[in-house]
């Protein structure tokens, strides 16, 4: 069953469907999460089997997890430069 590490970049052409359960996994997320996140398209195209089961492209998986990572980043960036100008926070002093 593929983890987050196995997800491959969106440079590389993948057709791999994955089911609900699988994104689940990788995201770290529930199932009834996936499925929100599938049916708000933030997920991309989701394709649909003929018993109505959800198939996620892994590309969109992939696009999903770098935009979430740099969203991450983006807000530590901002906390950690709200805490600096606070005085709560000094880099010259991590590790000690």
């Amino acid at each position: 069953m593929p983890t987050g590490s196995d997800v491959v970049s969106a440079s590389v052409p993948d057709d791999r469907m994955f089911s609900v359960e699988v994104v689940a996994k990788i995201l770290n997320v529930s199932r009834p999460y996936v499925v929100a996140l599938a049916d708000s398209g933030a997920l991309g195209v989701v394709a649909r089997t003929e018993g109505g089961k959800r198939r996620i492209p892994a590309t969109a998986v992939d696009a999903y997890c770098v935009q979430q990572r740099s969203m991450s980043r983006n807000a530590l960036a901002e906390l950690a430069a709200i805490s600096q100008q606070a005085g709560l926070y000094n880099p010259d002093t991590r590790g000690r």
